[in-house]
């Protein structure tokens, strides 16, 4: 399987890789400045085999964490977001981007990325690679296609379920080492209604602390148009 070669501009010669059948895309960008409303968003701790998320809400067990209250706890923060839409071949997308964060040109992060975003002040990072449902038999599928072994040396990996605005699947968190640099990624792989889709932010390790919070609203944002 033909691989997508994803190289940051962390300045460190980082290689991510990712399934393989991805096409690139031309990408519109339009800004509508406005009150960006808060995501409604769902987690539960994955536990289990790779269709334990596929239970419906109802089904899962009281364990469940549900993060609403603190998305609305950050409405004030999410105040100086920006909404940013942006059409691609497979699809438009809508995101809140937070103070600080614009748009990467085509090509910047991924020669197949449908949507690049970038804070170089803060030296972080997100992208979302979407692959037809039609090229894999099934979630299950796709997510074996997903190959990490360029990221480095992975540890302290967690997995769980997830869910927002209408995407569902798995977030994976994880620390990669690769020639003595480490990189904090967030990693989720989505179904959507026609795509499955690699969700992806990244930071130095050394800024996870300031960093893993504006990240995982910004990833949390992401909604189909």
């Amino acid at each position: 399987m033909k691989k997508i070669k994803i190289i940051t501009i962390l300045f460190i010669g980082l290689v991510v890789t990712g399934c393989s059948k991805a096409k690139p895309v031309e990408e519109e960008k339009a800004q509508e400045y406005s009150q960006a409303t808060s995501s409604s968003v769902e987690e539960s701790t994955f536990y289990g085999d790779d269709d334990a998320f596929y239970e419906p809400i109802e089904g899962r067990s009281s364990d469940s964490v549900d993060v609403n209250k603190a998305a609305t706890e950050e409405t004030k923060e999410k105040s100086d977001s920006k909404l940013e839409v942006i059409k691609t071949n497979n699809g438009n997308f809508k995101i809140e981007m937070p103070t600080g964060w614009e748009s990467a040109e085509t090509k910047e992060l991924s020669d197949n990325a449908d949507i690049s975003l970038k804070n170089t002040e803060k030296e972080a990072y997100y992208m979302v690679l979407s692959e037809a449902k039609k090229d894999f038999d099934s979630f299950s599928a796709f997510k074996s296609s997903v190959d990490l072994s360029d990221l480095g040396e992975k540890s302290n990996e967690t997995k769980k379920s997830i869910s927002y605005n209408g995407l569902k699947g798995e977030r994976r968190t994880f620390v990669a080492k690769k020639d003595d640099i480490e990189v904090y990624y967030i990693y989720d792989l989505m179904e959507g209604k026609d795509h499955y889709l690699q969700c992806i932010s990244w930071t130095l390790n050394s800024s996870k602390e300031a960093n893993e919070k504006e990240l995982t609203t910004l990833m949390n944002s992401l909604a189909e148009m």
